[in-house]
């Protein structure tokens, strides 16, 4: 007990004493800036990689403004024959490549419809005449032009004739 007494009688001298130094708070606040300061120099900063968002390119349906006009005698077993066949096509292509359909049907224009008359020119009247017949050259044209138009070259192909609009059909 003497002893309880002897610290109180202490802790009351020592009261009537002001102390010397800094306060506990600014203390570690000192710390709090030094400890701070020293991550901001020697932690690498962070870096943030913003993805670039991811674009798709979506196949758009065009139809070909130019029409395909043909007047040809086709095969007859007896007689002759004549055709009238008028046509537009439809084709698919990326919307970042429309530029270079365009061209690449510029370009093979020519050839696509000399490919197209041997073909009409090589089925007979009877065949273009009957219903089969012309969902046969429907078929027929679509790979004709995607071929002669729209060559693979590599493994990147620029566009593709997938539909045959008729026009004119007619035969005497």
């Amino acid at each position: 007990m003497s002893d309880d007494k002897k610290k109180e009688a202490d802790g009351k001298a020592e009261d009537g004493k002001k102390k010397k130094g800094l306060p506990a708070v600014v203390m570690v606040a000192v710390g709090a800036a030094i400890g701070g300061a020293g991550v901001v120099f020697l932690v690498p900063p962070k870096t943030v990689e913003v993805q670039a968002p991811v674009v798709v390119l979506v196949d758009e349906q065009v139809e070909h403004p130019d029409k395909m006009e043909f007047r040809f005698n086709p095969r007859a077993e007896a007689g002759k024959a004549y055709a009238n066949i008028s046509f537009t096509f439809e084709y698919s292509v990326r919307e970042d490549k429309k530029d270079a359909a365009f061209e690449a049907i510029k370009h093979g224009w020519g050839r696509a419809r000399s490919n197209v008359i041997e073909l009409l020119c090589g089925m007979t009247a009877k065949e273009l005449q009957s219903p089969s017949g012309k969902r046969i050259l429907a078929k027929s044209l679509i790979e004709t032009l995607d071929t002669t138009l729209f060559p693979e070259d590599g493994h990147d192909k620029v566009a593709t004739v997938n539909l045959i609009n008729w026009g004119d059909y007619m035969f005497q």
